[in-house]
């Protein structure tokens, strides 16, 4: 039991699982401070960095920030600038002016400005290619009113903080509209809107007299990068690991040649054991190697499993939600004591991802043979769908067994026809 034998696993399920294509909310207490964490996560992710902002409470709220890429000076100069805002605004009475939350907003604006950038576009591109949809023609019209001079082949232009409070109010008010607006379309405003919409979430909670000691006190921690952002890890071949799952030769060809009648799995494994050298792909090559990462989450899990840190937690990430590997780690220390909540999940496989360096070896060794035993039972279903339905078959199951035993492989476990 090894990280190289987790790595090698990790590959072989992500080739032969289909990815979840929808985040799953986990249910939590509609507390104010897990909402807090979730808008914080949002506005500390600059550029295309991947954020996780872990929320507990002491004397004040402390908030530990982790991320993908190394932290800048630029990064320590905003955080410590929203730091201040948030403790001022807590001092401030409702009559006084707003000069804290509109530079809050501002610096939240100015920071995140690439990655708002890209989400505009995103909207931009819905609005000219789809310009006859009711639903454009209803957000072209309500943004029209409320902004003087907008044209949608002129978005680029158009001031960043306008455009994201359009989107927002427009988003608020959806419900009185009887439009049947695609999700994908959605989201995009959503995203758009997402930093203003932080801002105010930020601000009115700082205000709320309830709130107000904790934001008098309310400390925002970097956490440090842990080892090399980016490592190697060699991998085991795809053949190796299944044929430790299969019973004979003849069990291991029939398997690999069903995946690669499948084009989604054969797309994914193409991708997945790609000999450079050679411009081909190679199941039997037990000389790749792939980048793995620690995951920003899993550096948060890091601080707190070393400080031994038991205290209730709220996790929340900027991405959809965390992989499913993170999920199973973070099952894995629940099971220990540790009291964590997240934002969400969204049960995706990463080949990047790479196991979290904890000090205690204990933990490692247990928390490393809890994600295996998980990766087996996929792999061993997997290859179960198959090697059985293919054997005894005019004798021990029916046409339609056989029918939604190969629907269940292609679409997943939980497929139901």
């Amino acid at each position: 039991m090894s990280e190289k034998e987790l790595h090698s696993k990790i590959c072989v399920v992500q080739s032969i699982k289909p990815p979840f294509s929808e985040a799953r909310d986990e249910v939590v207490d509609n507390d104010a401070s897990y909402k807090l964490a979730c808008n914080f996560a949002t506005i500390f992710a600059r550029d295309n960095d991947l954020i996780a902002v872990k929320l507990k409470i002491s004397d004040g709220y402390i908030a530990y920030i982790s991320k993908f890429n190394p932290w800048h000076e630029k990064d320590d100069v905003y955080i410590n600038k929203i730091e201040e805002y948030l403790r001022n605004m807590s001092k401030d009475s409702s009559k006084k002016s707003k000069a804290n939350p509109d530079a809050l907003t501002s610096e939240v604006l100015s920071y995140c400005s690439y990655k708002l950038e890209s989400r505009i576009k995103k909207l931009y591109n819905d609005l000219i290619r789809n310009p006859d949809e009711e639903y454009i023609k209803s957000f072209i019209g309500y943004a029209s009113a409320n902004l003087k001079g907008f044209e949608p082949k002129k978005l680029h232009y158009v001031n960043k903080l306008d455009i994201s409070v359009i989107c927002q109010s427009y988003y608020e008010q959806l419900d009185k509209i009887d439009n049947e607006i695609p999700q994908k379309f959605l989201g995009h405003l959503r995203k758009v809107a997402s930093y203003v919409a932080s801002a105010i979430n930020i601000t009115k909670c700082a205000s709320n007299v309830k709130y107000k000691n904790l934001f008098s006190n309310i400390e925002l921690h970097m956490i440090d990068s842990i080892g090399p952002v980016i490592s190697k890890s060699r991998i085991l071949s795809w053949e190796n690991v299944i044929k430790s799952f299969v019973r004979n030769h003849e069990d291991y060809e029939r398997f690999r040649d069903e995946c690669l009648k499948n084009d989604p799995i054969a797309t994914r494994l193409k991708r997945l054991y790609y000999h450079y050298h050679d411009g081909e792909f190679k199941l039997d090559d037990d000389n790749i190697e792939i980048l793995v990462f620690v995951h920003a989450e899993m550096k948060l899990l890091v601080n707190m499993i070393d400080q031994k840190d038991k205290s209730k937690s709220f996790i929340a990430v900027s991405s959809a939600g965390c992989c499913y590997l993170c999920e199973l780690y973070i099952d894995f220390a629940r099971k220990r004591g540790y009291n964590i909540i997240t934002s969400g999940k969204c049960g995706r496989i990463r080949d990047t991802w790479k196991f979290p360096p904890v000090a205690s070896i204990d933990f490692r060794f247990e928390s490393l043979k809890y994600i295996l035993k998980n990766l087996d039972r996929i792999i061993e279903n997997k290859i179960k769908l198959v090697t059985d339905a293919d054997s005894d078959s005019d004798t021990t199951n029916s046409p339609d067994s056989h029918r939604q035993e190969i629907y269940r492989f292609i679409m997943g476990d939980d497929f139901q026809p």
